[in-house]
């Protein structure tokens, strides 16, 4: 089956926060998400960022974020988000979904596309594999709040 990557459209907002909340609910993120607070989400990356569905035959079943500004405008394109249905994980789907994004941007004149991953998500596997550094130099700093 071809495996599509199209701008979003605003009426696929919805499924593409239903998405985001599923996949982000599960292991190894575990983060408290309803589809009320994903359509939130989508909507602020909506503003900023470049949201791309996923399409696989017919339908949509994941999506991709880039935000092009959030460090070097025009020279790194920073993926904010990317989630796949679980049913259409392990397919080969994120490999042409990634390999059509650098072209996008490489097309455009960016240099860089970097993202942040966690060490313990399946798809650490297949950054690798496309060529993506696994960086010494820079670390995710975090406090609780409390």
């Amino acid at each position: 089956m071809k495996v599509e990557l199209r701008e979003a459209k605003r009426r696929n907002f919805r499924k593409i926060a239903q998405i985001y909340a599923d996949e982000f609910s599960k292991p190894p993120y575990n983060e408290p998400w309803t589809l009320k607070k994903a359509i939130d989400k989508i909507k602020v990356f909506s503003k900023y960022c470049e949201i791309w569905e996923i399409v696989y035959g017919k339908e949509l079943v994941g999506f991709i974020v880039v935000n092009p500004n959030q460090f070097f405008p025009g020279v790194i394109a920073f993926g904010e988000e990317i989630a796949i249905k679980k049913e259409f994980q392990n397919k080969g789907i994120g490999t042409v979904i990634f390999k059509k994004i650098f072209q996008i941007y490489k097309k455009r004149g960016f240099k860089w596309f970097m993202g942040i991953a966690l060490i313990k998500a399946k798809a650490l596997k297949l950054y690798t594999e496309l060529g993506f550094n696994i960086e010494k130099e820079e670390v995710i700093i975090s406090k609780k709040l409390n």
